[in-house]
């Protein structure tokens, strides 16, 4: 495949893109997402619907990081500028404050990171999002950490599109994610509480690699990922992907330690990341839990997955880690 040039930067070729849907796909999505959150979440049903479908109508014209922002906003959040390493971030912040409980740290997936074969998009917003909708659907202490570049920072310093498309794992995003998440627990007073991380897609990805650094600065308990890819090198030819060149790689790192608990979610209909991925990783981490979930693919269908999940407790993580006391 031909590489396209960038003014100013390197040759770009297709790199662990993410299926990106016709207008038409889009907007049903979309519109399936505004139904989730108008009948599970928001008690102003009929109001919220026709905004909801008015929003999907235009997914395809109007501003990604506006939507996502007007989401949150329904759902009670507030919206805070975090700075992290080298990355200033948007992080999305739950308004309850009891003293009981863990934080739940969510992490949404890589959104659009390409427009077509060759060309990077302008930004990576998630134009639907999944861990929003099933953090405020959970109603507990939570943060939603956003990624570097994403929610309206793709023009912002050092932002460029090498950050959500081949180095969208690097060290320098860890590293920054791990910095604005300690940052927004220390603004919101939580920074001794117990935190789990929970990210859908590469969220998922990017939540297994913070677990680390994040250890040896937070009580940590749980590290949780929904159709995820694990093990990226191996994602990325399956899917016929150059190499994510500048990404680290949750296959190739050290274990994690012992005392985090892992929960790695897969849908059985996954096209995009195969329930069969992470072998590699699974055999350097064979205390993790590893679960396939029926019927489940890639897309909206897991905020309810998660939410029934997470509200009976049925997993052994899930249990410890949703105690006050964890």
């Amino acid at each position: 495949m031909g590489a396209r040039v960038l003014p100013g930067g390197p040759n770009w070729t297709r790199s662990g893109r993410s299926e990106r849907p016709n207008l038409a796909r889009r907007q049903s999505n979309a519109i399936a997402a505004s139904l989730w959150y108008t009948t599970h979440v928001h008690p102003n049903f009929t109001r919220i619907l026709i905004l909801g479908t008015t929003w999907a109508v235009l997914a395809g014209c109007s501003s990604v990081p506006a939507r996502f922002d007007a989401i949150a906003e329904r759902g009670g959040l507030e919206r805070l500028t975090i700075v992290g390493t080298l990355f200033d971030h948007i992080v999305y912040a739950s308004a309850q404050t009891s003293d009981a409980g863990p934080v739940w740290v969510y992490i949404e997936g890589d959104g659009t990171p390409w427009i077509d074969e060759a060309l990077p998009s302008a930004d990576p917003t998630p134009r639907v999002p999944i861990a929003l909708p099933a953090m405020i659907a959970r109603q507990e202490p939570a943060l939603l950490v956003g990624r570097p570049c994403y929610h309206g920072l793709a023009t912002a310093r050092p932002c460029s599109p090498i950050w959500w498309t081949h180095r969208r794992f690097a060290p320098e995003v860890v590293d920054s994610m791990v910095a604005a998440l300690q940052h927004a627990l220390e603004k919101r007073g939580w920074q001794d509480r117990t935190v789990n991380l929970i990210g859908f897609s590469g969220g998922g990805t990017l939540a297994v690699l913070m677990a680390a650094p994040l250890l040896g600065k937070q009580r940590m308990c749980a590290v949780v990922t929904m159709a995820s890819p694990l093990d990226v090198d191996e994602w990325a030819r399956s899917r016929g992907y150059s190499p994510m060149e500048g990404s680290l790689d949750p296959a190739l790192e050290p274990p994690l330690d012992r005392r985090i608990r892992q929960l790695h979610l897969r849908g059985a209909n996954d096209r995009i990341v195969s329930s069969d991925n992470g072998a590699e990783f699974h055999r350097r981490n064979p205390d993790a839990r590893f679960a396939t979930m029926q019927n489940l693919a890639h897309g909206t269908e897991w905020i309810d997955a998660w939410v029934e999940l997470a509200r009976d407790h049925s997993d052994p993580t899930l249990q410890t880690c949703s105690r006050p006391n964890a």
